[in-house]
């Protein structure tokens, strides 16, 4: 057995340990013993760690004491967990049989972990109720259980050839894990910037909490073009695809994407069959006179950019250009921020990206936050039947959506091959946007 620890002080040092089979203890009622099956690794990954400290995405899955020094040391090293799918191993929830796969957030890890649950909402749903992890935001404490039609051998051996329904099911479960079931992307599409304002008024990008102002104009992109920067990450390409895909009447008047992948991401807009016009251009481009003159064409009152962890400098270039241009000068500019550029930040680069979404007046977006706040005005099982509705609708035309990704299958946790390998590439910004690192861990 082996686990995947990262340096709280600098993620680039990072180890694979072995671990012996501990003992196991008797399982506590209301709990479950599992094994992580199926993971993912993508700059989300890198956030997790970034921020571990601060938003408790550390406290998930404490190092042990039992591991070797100076990796049993809480205070320097951590687990930095991953999205994806588990099997109960054992279980004192009747509710929840052996065998039974969860999805939710699992530890870098093919040991056996203990999780406290109690039933949630909707049917099917559970909440970790472990005192450690009490600070972690709700989203991080909810577990679903995942019906799988094939065995769990089938979905994670070599062994022997998979048949078609297996295949398809592991292929399905493996996007899901990289994409995050799309929830990001969806919830920043259908509930920040409201499809359906007159019924469902847009929520603030943070949740709506006391001081915090998300008004209905503010929601509104049908008079706003909208820009995507680092549009070939997972969650720009569920954005897009559901901003391309609103309905007339609360749909942009445009849409810009500033990615590495041009050809793909602009084939992937093709394949949408949308209304809403749209363009790709390289990071190369994005202050050229001919990005300039494609934004003045729609002629929108508000700009509308959504950065999804784009390259340093290409935001300011972006305003840059804006400001430049005396038929784009009268345009409201609202900037979200999302996500971050794949690398390892140090301690300067973070208080000065803090500073600068301070200086630009950046509002940033946070999944948890917002999904909160939709299942207090909403009806849950509606909530969550209506994302996954739109989340299988995606993943049946994922390579149309997503043309040119390829899943990238590892194994285990050592090795090149596995976990350790992929946290060196994303910590370095070696993961290519078409590549989807996807971890089988039995």
């Amino acid at each position: 057995m082996s686990v995947h620890i990262v340096s709280k002080h600098d993620n680039r040092q990072h180890a694979a340990l072995k671990v012996p089979a501990a003992a196991q203890s008797e399982l506590s009622e209301s709990s479950v013993r599992v094994r992580t099956l199926l993971i993912s690794l993508t700059s989300n990954n890198l956030t997790y760690a970034r921020m571990g400290q601060f938003l408790h995405w550390w406290d998930a899955y404490p190092v042990s004491k039992d591991y070797p020094a100076p990796y049993n040391d809480s205070s320097s090293w951590g687990i930095v967990p991953s999205w994806g799918y588990a099997t109960i191993e054992e279980t004192t929830i009747p509710e929840l049989a052996k065998g039974t796969v969860l999805w939710g957030f699992w530890p870098t890890s093919s040991a056996l972990t203990d999780l406290k649950l109690k039933s949630g909402a909707p049917s099917g749903h559970w909440i970790e109720t472990s005192d450690h992890r009490q600070q972690l935001m709700p989203l991080y404490n909810r577990y679903t259980v995942a019906p799988t039609t094939n065995s769990i051998t089938d979905l994670t051996t070599e062994a022997n050839p998979l048949s078609e329904p297996a295949r398809e099911e592991r292929d399905r479960m493996a996007w899901t894990a990289l994409f995050i079931g799309g929830k990001a992307g969806f919830i920043l599409s259908e509930y920040v910037f409201s499809s359906d304002p007159e019924s469902r008024p847009p929520i603030h990008p943070l949740g709506n909490q006391p001081g915090l102002h998300w008004t209905l104009s503010d929601g509104d992109l049908s008079s706003a073009v909208v820009i995507n920067l680092a549009a070939s990450t997972k969650t720009a390409r569920v954005f897009s695809y559901h901003v391309s895909r609103k309905p007339d009447s609360s749909a942009p008047l445009g849409l810009l994407q500033v990615t590495s992948s041009v050809s793909r991401i602009a084939e992937a807009s093709q394949n949408v069959g949308t209304s809403v016009p749209s363009k790709a251009v390289g990071y190369e481009n994005v202050g050229s006179d001919e990005t300039g003159k494609w934004l003045a064409s729609r002629k929108a009152s508000k700009i509308v950019i959504v950065d999804f962890g784009s390259r340093a400098s290409v935001l300011q270039e972006l305003l840059s250009l804006i400001k430049s241009r005396p038929d784009l000068q009268s345009c409201k500019v609202v900037i979200v921020q999302v996500g971050n550029e794949q690398k390892v930040y140090s301690g300067e680069e973070i208080l000065a990206g803090r500073a600068k979404i301070a200086e630009l007046g950046k509002v940033q977006y946070n999944t948890s936050g917002v999904q909160d706040t939709a299942l207090e005005l909403m009806d849950q099982e509606a909530y969550f039947t209506t994302q996954k509705k739109f989340w299988e609708q995606w993943l049946d035309r994922r390579q149309l959506n997503a043309p040119g990704m390829e899943i990238v299958m590892g194994s285990g946790v050592s090795g090149t091959d596995g976990v350790e390998g992929g946290w060196e590439r994303l910590c370095h910004g070696e993961v290519r946007p078409e590549e989807g690192l996807v971890y089988k861990m039995q």
